[in-house]
Parts: C-alpha cells; structure tokens; sequence
C-alpha cells in the first residue's frame, strides 16, 4: 500500500500543472458572470485538494502583508510569485535528475520562501528535499518530488491570487 501512495504522489505534479495551467487559459478568456463563478469554484476546489504541503497559515500570511504595508505589499507578492516559478522551472527538471546541486540550490529558496508565506508543510517538505539533494539520496527524492512541486504549484497559485485581490498603490 506504501509502494502505490509513494507512486501515486510522485505523479501528482504534472496533473496538477496541467490542472493550473488550463484554468489559468480560462483566466484569459471573455466569460460570462456564471462561467467566472464556476471558474472561482474550480479555482476553490484546486485550493481544496488534500494537500496538507501546501496549505497556508493565513495569519502568517496575513502579518507578512501587513508588515509590508499596503504600498509594498503588491511589489512582495508579485516578486514572491516570480520567484516561486523561477524555482519550480529549475527545481522540477532538477527532481527528475537527481542533479544534487540544483536541488540543494532551489530546495533552499524555497524553504525560504514557503516558510515566509505561512507553507510549513511545504517549508518542511523542502528541508527534507535539501537534506537528501545534500545525501545524494535518489530514493528520497523521488519519493517527495510529486509532493514538493503539487504543494509549489498550490502557492504559486495561492500567491497570484492574493495579489489579484490586495489593492494596487494608487488605485
């Protein structure tokens, strides 16, 4: 049972970038006010997976915008949601082979960054992500890359749509 959960969760990451990317595509297009609220209800369902990894102390989350003020804090967000995509286009292809540097490299960023959203499960997940890249540990790897990039890919979408809803400077 173990073996299927392991094989299972190391597949979730290219279905969920599937998943974001489509609903992304319909971001994009001219809907009608009852397609928006189902996308907004698809949108709630992908926050809703059972994912502890990437869920969101929204009170850390919270004090981190307000620490940035409502100048700066759309500035944080887009820079944060920048720089978890630029981590998971290096971290993903990284995963997949085994190459140690780049995952000690970017597992580090990311701790960083997941720890200052509110993510501790993902934060976490990337300190044991960062202790294997550093033991040369395929096994490891392999069987928490899916959970890494499902949970990166939940906060990167978690991040852009906090920054669609905090007000812009001088708006």
């Amino acid at each position: 049972m173990a073996v299927s959960r392991v094989a299972f969760s190391s597949n979730l990451d290219a279905p969920l970038a599937a998943l974001r990317q489509a609903l992304e595509r319909l971001e994009t297009l001219d809907l009608d006010a009852d397609a928006r609220a189902a996308l907004k209800a698809a949108w709630s369902a992908f926050d809703a997976l059972d994912l502890p990894q990437a869920q969101v102390d929204h009170s850390v989350f919270a004090a981190l915008l307000a620490m940035a003020g409502p100048e700066v804090a759309p500035e944080l967000l887009a820079q944060m949601a920048a720089d978890l995509r630029a981590v998971g286009r290096v971290l993903t292809p990284a995963m997949q082979a085994h190459d140690w540097a780049a995952i000690a490299a970017q597992s580090h960023v990311l701790v960083a960054l997941a720890g200052a959203a509110g993510a501790t499960g993902l934060a976490d997940l990337a300190q044991t992500l960062n202790r294997a890249a550093h033991q040369a540990d395929d096994r490891a790897v392999d069987q928490i890359a899916g959970r890494v990039s499902g949970g990166l890919q939940q906060l990167i979408g978690f991040v852009e749509r906090a920054l669609d809803d905090v007000p812009q400077a001088g708006a």
